[in-house]
């Protein structure tokens, strides 16, 4: 309990000497709902992996990763333009506009799987799984339109609630689901979850529905054609980077390997979910601000905040990897072997992912979205040529070790360069153009 009041101390004031009072109390708001939402999802997710077992984890995998990737298909990632543009106006319109074309992008995606199908025999449960995730990944696209709304009104406790009613359902409804649905009772508990977060969103954001505005929507995109033109291509290979791989980790090993990856990447990407969600944000919106009106002072605030997130995570992943793997193991029982394995390996990653993630926004700020798009299609061969490598010595463990390494150090580069650049604004002052 200590180390946990820490934890929020932390994160409310590692930002003193920025003196920046309202960036604070939007990090509290986002990270005291956060907190709590992953406090219920991590100690729930322990629970619920020892009722439903691995391999009703490697179904919920392939489901989370099918919604993930065609929740970037959904709205080409337009919703991100919705934080910075400066008129209220065109962020409603946008906003209503992809509540439209989200589903419309759903059905192609959909369209497109029924296609392949005819083509290729695919498994009953593989069908089934796929077509609820098409059909989920509306709403999650709904919400995730929702929130950027709420970001550029800079309204951070909906979303910070919402984080919190999702745990509480989605716990609940996952082990009320258990006796009728042992293997996909975490699948439908899920989609539930998703629907009740997405009637709370819209009743909040009720006074801001409205009919489209065709001519502002098509000035709109215009005007950030290069979040369409590099944001969306390279969010997209990067969620094909990481969602693929329990996908083809069921193709080439087993469900019962692809629940254990999956499993123990939640352990490790809860405490960092818990930052990066919190900070990423009101860090998008901040940065937005400064790299107008003092952008030479975005460097240390960048600083700032990195550091003390890899502090922070180095010190959970060693407690994680020490004592808490002990326990783990312990709880669960002989159905989650290589979890120790798994979990320690990806901790290489986990804390380079840490390190970038809760600022990645910076690359819209600072207009170099190639570079994601060059880094996303790295990540994505790096994953591809480590699944390979590992089937062909058939060894999981092998393949693990690849994309954790080269991943690792893909994310630090990425964050050298992005240093390099905010130093070159500080160095030469306020008039500096990028």
């Amino acid at each position: 309990m200590l180390y946990l009041n820490k934890l929020i101390k932390l994160n409310i004031n590692f930002l003193k000497n920025v003196k920046i009072t309202s960036f604070q109390k939007n990090i509290f708001i986002l990270f005291k709902g956060t907190f709590i939402a992953q406090i219920i999802g991590f100690i729930g997710a322990i629970y619920l992996a020892k009722i439903y077992g691995s391999e009703s984890y490697g179904i919920f995998s392939v489901f989370i990763s099918v919604l993930g990737i065609l929740s970037i298909v959904n709205t080409l990632q337009l919703e991100k333009s919705i934080v910075i543009l400066k008129s209220k106006s065109e962020s409603k319109n946008l906003m209503n506009s992809l509540f439209i074309m989200a589903p419309i992008f759903s059905l192609l995606a959909a369209g497109i799987y029924f296609l392949y199908t005819t083509f290729f025999k695919i498994e009953p449960l593989q069908f089934e799984i796929i077509l609820l995730a098409i059909f989920t990944s509306i709403l999650f696209s709904f919400n995730k339109i929702h929130e950027s709304f709420f970001t550029y009104r800079k309204k951070f406790k909906p979303i910070s609630n919402a984080k919190i009613y999702m745990a509480i359902f989605n716990f609940s409804f996952q082990l009320i689901l258990f006796s009728s649905f042992k293997l996909k009772g975490l699948v439908f508990g899920n989609i539930i979850s998703i629907i009740l977060v997405t009637f709370y969103y819209f009743f909040k954001n009720k006074n801001y529905l409205s009919q489209i505005d065709l001519q502002q929507l098509k000035s709109t995109i215009i005007s950030v054609k290069s979040i369409v033109k590099y944001i969306f291509p390279s969010t997209l290979i990067n969620n094909l980077a990481i969602n693929l791989i329990p996908i083809l980790i069921v193709y080439f090993f087993s469900l019962k390997a692809a629940g254990v990856y999956f499993f123990s990447l939640k352990i490790l990407a809860t405490p960092l979910f818990l930052i990066a969600s919190s900070i990423s944000q009101v860090y998008y919106k901040k940065s937005s601000e400064m790299i107008h009106s003092s952008k030479e002072k975005l460097f240390d605030l960048t600083k700032n905040i990195v550091t003390t997130n890899v502090v922070i995570m180095l010190f959970i992943l060693v407690l994680i990897n020490t004592f808490g793997i002990y326990i783990l193991e312990y709880f669960l029982g002989k159905n989650w072997s290589n979890l120790r394995l798994f979990t320690f390996i990806l901790s290489f990653l986990i804390l380079a992912r840490s390190s970038f993630n809760p600022i990645s926004n910076i690359i819209i700020v600072l207009n170099k979205n190639h570079i994601s798009l060059i880094f996303n299609c790295y990540l994505l061969l790096v994953n591809l040529i480590a699944i390979f490598i590992g089937h062909y010595n058939n060894s999981l463990t092998i393949t693990l070790i690849c994309f954790s390494v080269f991943g690792s150090i893909g994310y630090i580069l990425l964050l050298i360069y992005f240093f390099k650049k905010l130093k070159v604004l500080k160095n030469h002052g306020a008039n500096f153009v990028i």
